[in-house]
């Protein structure tokens, strides 16, 4: 990831659905935090279960171990 400005900036996809998920999930416990009401709590968490589904689900297409190489048998 790459800094702009002192933020975050994805470079890769799955960086961008990971960092989606990651808001979001920051959103709701907000929300929850400051007793907003169920209808906006429920709505945030419905978004941040969908943005973490799609970032498992890109994440899944990845060679177990991600990037990194064994070194030892």
């Amino acid at each position: 990831m790459a800094r702009n400005m002192g933020m975050l900036v994805p470079e890769t996809e799955r960086e961008r659905l990971y960092l989606t998920w990651y808001d979001l999930s920051v959103l709701y416990n907000d929300a929850l935090a400051r007793a907003a009401g169920v209808g906006d709590v429920q709505a945030t968490k419905a978004m941040a279960d969908e943005a973490w589904l799609a970032y498992v689900e890109c994440i899944s297409d990845l060679p177990l171990g991600g990037e990194r190489h064994r070194t030892s048998p």
